[in-house]
């Protein structure tokens, strides 16, 4: 039998190896449910009404969780409108220092009010969590009566809406468009690592951006996101347990990870040690609510963000973290217009969000031409890596690829890779561009009278000076932009052969010092599967927007030749 001294000794060696063991990656969860209670893209809730509340818009704002709503003691309420009817299964809000109860209720006219759930609570709860059968509601109704005010913030709403389905994209500068939390949301951001371990299970603390820490002797607690791509960010947050804390967020150009004894990745705590965070702040006082900006934006793929309470509490709970930047963001959209007389729908569906594990676009973009009842009479499809959407601004309609997210020029127009001409008499031809027969994209299905040309056209093709074309095939073959330029333009003045198209890649390809076994693979399995260079460069796809632009059911008419 081991003497006691010997069991103890072990017991330290043990914790202490405990401490520095590396950590698990957490599994890729493909979709996230989304906050409908906030003023975005995929929601148009509004405050519908309030009484006794003050800024209660903070309430809503999807890129500050630490806005505050202020509440005096007595009765007041506040009742949000979705707009239209949406799926609704839990709500939360963070509470500051207020005591007494509240109910939630639902309405689909506010007529008549069905009771959710009641909540008693003190000024000590710091989460006030509602969770009921999965309703279809117009309004939500927050009734209070409180023995002592405060404030409240981040509210939370969800139900059945995820973040498929929308598509963000960033110019080179970081500031153009609206505020998005890339942590939480429609950011696209993944969970890849936390620890310790959340007490409420790794699946829900990563599905709802909440985590509950336990007791633990680790200095830190901490979470790391992989973005899923490059993305440039301007402000972090945090809303946490009202304790002094200090809050640190790192960034990794590449996560050094490495596979453990189970060939599973996994990340070493001690890589912290050699790296220096971008932006640090000490509260002090407990507050529970930090938001702070970088000297710089911080253009970066993976983020960690770390907290350090100045003493061993014996939980730490995260309400929600911010990393916010500012992005276009682009839904599914869908055009009817008139070409030669015929009826065409065309549908964009940017496909899931771009989060870890997913940074290439699937965007499947599908064009149909409807007869005189509505039913579909011939159709095209493209999807992949390389497509994202769709240009409508003349007769014919253009495939359009993704541009590089991870350097200039952004804000370069993407090019087109395919053209889909519609006749008089409802028949459908595709054709690549230039770009697009170097990178392989060609229709991925047909229904109806469809002629697929595997060949640029003789003429009219001008993608060449296009700075995201000569990057993207650039990257794909392995070459400089020059090259890449030359190249394009070669299969611009191909004359329509496919021959010598793909003669003037493979030979522009030589000449630049590049791979011809690469350059001639993109011909039969395609650039974006071809080689990690063309998936990384492509990881960009849904980061586009329909350029021909478009609202849902929006009807344009075009005539003469396309």
């Amino acid at each position: 039998m081991k003497s006691a001294s010997t069991l103890a000794i072990l017991a330290s060696l043990l914790a202490v190896s405990s401490l520095h063991a590396k950590w698990s990656r957490i599994p890729i969860m493909q979709e996230k449910p989304v906050n409908v209670a906030v003023k975005g893209p995929h929601s148009a809730a509004t405050i519908d009404s309030s009484s006794g509340i003050g800024q209660v818009d903070n309430l809503l704002n999807e890129a500050d969780a630490t806005a505050p709503a202020t509440l005096s003691p007595g009765n007041s309420f506040f009742i949000v409108s979705f707009g239209k009817p949406v799926m609704v299964s839990n709500s939360s809000l963070v509470n500051d220092g207020v005591e007494g109860k509240v109910a939630l209720s639902a309405s689909a006219d506010k007529s008549g009010w069905a009771v959710l759930e009641e909540k008693v609570f003190s000024a000590a709860d710091r989460s006030i969590n509602f969770k009921f059968a999965g309703i279809q509601a117009k309004f939500l109704k927050y009734e209070f009566v409180l023995s002592k005010g405060g404030s409240i913030r981040a509210l939370n709403v969800t139900g059945g809406q995820t973040d498929r389905g929308y598509a963000l994209k960033q110019d080179a500068s970081g500031q153009k468009g609206q505020p998005m939390n890339f942590a939480g949301g429609l950011g696209g951001g993944r969970l890849v690592y936390a620890a310790p371990k959340p007490v409420n299970g790794i699946d829900s603390a990563a599905a709802f951006n909440k985590f509950e820490f336990p007791e633990s002797d680790e200095q830190y607690r901490t979470l790391i996101y992989d973005m899923g791509q490059v993305r440039i960010m301007n402000e972090f947050s945090s809303v946490h347990s009202p304790s002094p804390v200090r809050f640190e967020v790192f960034a990794f150009d590449k996560l050094p990870e490495k596979e453990d004894w189970r060939g599973r990745l996994a990340f070493d705590p001690a890589d912290f040690n050699n790296a220096k965070p971008v932006v640090a702040y000490e509260d002090k006082v407990g507050t529970g609510n930090i938001k702070v900006k970088p000297s710089q934006p911080v253009k970066t793929r993976y983020l960690a963000l770390r907290w350090e309470p100045d003493f061993n509490p014996p939980a730490f709970l995260i309400e929600s973290t911010g990393a916010v930047g500012n992005v276009t963001v682009l839904g599914p959209q869908v055009r009817t217009m008139t070409i030669n007389g015929q009826q065409v729908q065309v549908t964009v569906d940017p496909g899931p969000a771009v989060g870890a594990g997913t940074t290439e676009g699937t965007a499947v973009v599908t064009v149909n031409v409807l007869n005189s009842s509505g039913e579909v009479v011939s159709s095209v499809t493209y999807s992949g890596a390389g497509v994202t959407g769709v240009d409508l601004s003349g007769g014919s309609i253009q495939i359009l690829t993704g541009n590089n997210p991870n350097s200039a020029p952004n804000d370069a127009a993407p090019p087109p890779v395919a053209t889909v001409t519609i006749d008089s008499s409802g028949s459908v031809t595709t054709q690549p561009t230039a770009v697009g027969f170097v990178l392989g994209v060609q229709p991925t299905g047909t229904t109806g009278t469809v002629t697929t040309q595997t060949a640029p056209p003789a003429t009219g093709d001008t993608t060449s000076s296009n700075q995201n074309a000569q990057e993207i095939v650039a990257a794909v073959l392995g070459i400089d932009s020059a090259s890449a330029e030359q190249i394009i333009a070669a299969v611009s003045s191909s004359g329509g052969d496919t021959q010598t198209a793909q003669n003037a890649v493979v030979s522009g390809v030589v000449n630049a010092g590049g791979d011809p076994a690469a350059a001639n693979q993109t011909f039969n399995t395609g650039a974006t599967t071809s080689t990690e260079t063309a998936n990384n460069i492509l990881n960009g796809a849904l980061n586009q927007t329909v350029t021909g632009g478009g609202l849902q059911n929006q009807t344009n008419t075009t005539t003469g030749s396309p």
